[in-house]
């Protein structure tokens, strides 16, 4: 019986170190697309400090579906990248945790363009509720614009805006002046000329237009409730702001159609 005993431990030990071990990495490129791939390895590599020049190669590490005989559930999903590099250590990164919509996340690589203002703005038109019990307490629409206000009101418009990349980093990249009838944004918008470039690659895959106030007293352009209506017109720039993880030599991020008023 003792033997018997010894005998089911020790299957029992194996089943377990087998269950806990995780699949076999396997090549990125035959996990996933070359855009993607890329993608994955400017995202891992950006959080060890390095760039895709500084690696040789990369995989994707199964993670283990249990650890120590208990089962591993994991909410924020994700997978690990195993970056070579190039002075042959390794590196482990986990990527696409959580919901995520980066070009590293997705089966199609393209460049976002946000807005801080406008449709689909980041909660502009959001309707603040202060004590939390609408809708006695919540924003109310503000006045409609003066038809003076909206006259001597400017809007910005650029057909193509080239910005030249030189660093690595964050970047923010005065794009022109407008004047908001009433202060009051509706349009803040433009696009990539290039969805995908190949000699630049951006942080989370996109970049984003916001409207800064030029007036001693204008409020931050978060929320159209809490900016609040003002008399006349208020003088804003358009700024872009992106954050680049790699880039070549001589490369530059082309934006058109820049509108704001």
């Amino acid at each position: 019986m003792a033997a018997v005993w010894l005998l089911i431990a020790w299957l029992v030990a194996a089943c377990t170190t087998l269950a806990d071990a995780p699949a076999d990495p396997q090549p990125c490129a035959d996990v996933y697309s070359a855009p993607r791939c890329l993608a994955i390895t400017d995202e891992a590599a950006s959080r060890t400090g390095r760039t895709r020049d500084d690696v040789t190669g990369i995989e994707i590490v199964p993670l283990p579906t249990t650890e120590n005989g208990l089962l591993i559930t994991r909410s924020g999903g994700g997978f690990t990248a195993r970056l070579t590099l190039t002075d042959g250590t390794t590196r482990d990164e986990l990527v696409c945790g959580g919901v995520s919509m980066a070009p590293a996340c997705t089966d199609t690589q393209m460049l976002e363009a946000r807005s801080s203002v406008g449709e689909g703005g980041g909660g502009y038109h959001d309707v603040p509720c202060p004590d939390g019990s609408p809708p006695h307490s919540c924003g109310t629409p503000l006045p409609t614009l003066q038809p003076a206000a909206v006259a001597d009101a400017r809007q910005l418009s650029v057909a193509r805006f080239p910005i030249p990349i030189d660093h690595l980093g964050a970047y923010e990249v005065p794009l022109g002046k407008a004047s908001l009838p009433n202060g009051i944004a509706t349009v803040a918008s433009f696009e990539f000329a290039d969805d995908w470039p190949l000699d630049v690659s951006l942080q989370e895959g996109f970049a984003q237009i916001n409207l800064r106030s030029l007036e001693p007293d204008g409020k931050p352009f978060q929320n159209y409730f809490d900016h609040g209506w003002r008399p006349g017109v208020e003088r804003v720039e358009a700024v872009l702001v992106f954050d680049v993880l790699w880039f070549k030599k001589d490369a530059v991020l082309d934006i058109r159609d820049v509108v704001i008023r």
